[in-house]
Order: C-alpha cells, then sequence, then structure tokens
C-alpha cells in the first residue's frame, strides 16, 4: 500500500476532506543540484491536492492523518492512462504504414494521421474505462490511521543549537 500523509481541511458527516502535498522523488539524489530536472523541481514547488475519503471516524479539523491507496489500484490505472493510448499509437502506426506504404506507395502523412487517429481512440476508450472505475472503493485512497494535531513551531526543540563542549 502507498501512503502518505494528509491534513484535514474539511469534515462532514461520513467523510473528511484531505489536503496533501504532490511529492516527486526527483531532486534527492547526489547529482540534483547540477541535473536540469532537479533544479526545475526545486523552483516549482510541489501542487496541493485536495481528496474527499469516506470514513466512520471521528477526524477533527486541522488533524494529520495517514491516508493511502493499493498500489494494484495504481499499476492499473498507469497502464490504462499510459500503456493503451501508447499501444493504440503503434498499431495505429503499424496499420498506417501497411495502407499507406506498403499498398498505396504514399508518404509518410497517411501513417501520421492514422498513428493520431488511433492514439485518440485509444485515449477515449482510456478515458470511458476510467469513468467506470471512478466509483470503485478499491480506487479510492482510505484512511489508514489518525495522527493528531501537527506540532506547532514554538514546540520544537532544535537539538542543533545545544552543542556539547
Amino acid at each position: 500500500m502507498m501512503r502518505t500523509l494528509a491534513t484535514v481541511v474539511a469534515v462532514d458527516t461520513g467523510h473528511i476532506t484531505v489536503s496533501c502535498q504532490q511529492q516527486t522523488s526527483c531532486g534527492h539524489c547526489a547529482s540534483s543540484d547540477s541535473c536540469g530536472t532537479g533544479i526545475v523541481t526545486k523552483a516549482m514547488p510541489g501542487r496541493s491536492h485536495q481528496i474527499n475519503i469516506d470514513t466512520k471516524e471521528k477526524v477533527l479539523l486541522g488533524q494529520v492523518v495517514e491516508i493511502g491507496l493499493s498500489e494494484r489500484s495504481m499499476l492499473s490505472s498507469a497502464l490504462l492512462v499510459y500503456m493503451l493510448p501508447l499501444l493504440f499509437l503503434v498499431v495505429g502506426s503499424l496499420i498506417g504504414q501497411y495502407v499507406f506504404i506498403d499498398l498505396a506507395a504514399s508518404n509518410q502523412l497517411g501513417v501520421i494521421v492514422s498513428a493520431a487517429v488511433a492514439t485518440t481512440v485509444g485515449l477515449m476508450i482510456a478515458r470511458y474505462y476510467a469513468k467506470r472505475l471512478d466509483g470503485d472503493s478499491a480506487y479510492k485512497p482510505s484512511l489508514i490511521r489518525v495522527l493528531g494535531l501537527p506540532i506547532s513551531a514554538d514546540k520544537l526543540i532544535n537539538a542543533a543549537s545545544k552543542d556539547s563542549d
């Protein structure tokens, strides 16, 4: 299960709304200072996402909670959104290659158009199935545990400021 921390921003009967910061793995390696992608990651802060979660637990506004999403649902969603249109792109260009180049001895424009049309069809099919999966509870994040209120700045102890002599 993939897990992350989130802050409760709204509490309603039967569900809560949480806000979590988008995290990227880029920028955490040793070459992040010289890498162009790492520099862009530092310049553009992560986006904040608000997610509705069904729960029966009593949660207060401002509490930090841990939410999770199963790897299976994440992988199947990624396959649907990324691989299906890519598969249609490859099949569309192969069909275009056969029809427009091999049979008609035409130019590459037909191959490009057939690949674009096939990719559009693949995207539409992926969108249709994504809408069908939207109501499935296996594809929604769940509340794992309530951690409590965040630690305020005045309660933190900075151990680095206390030098040992």
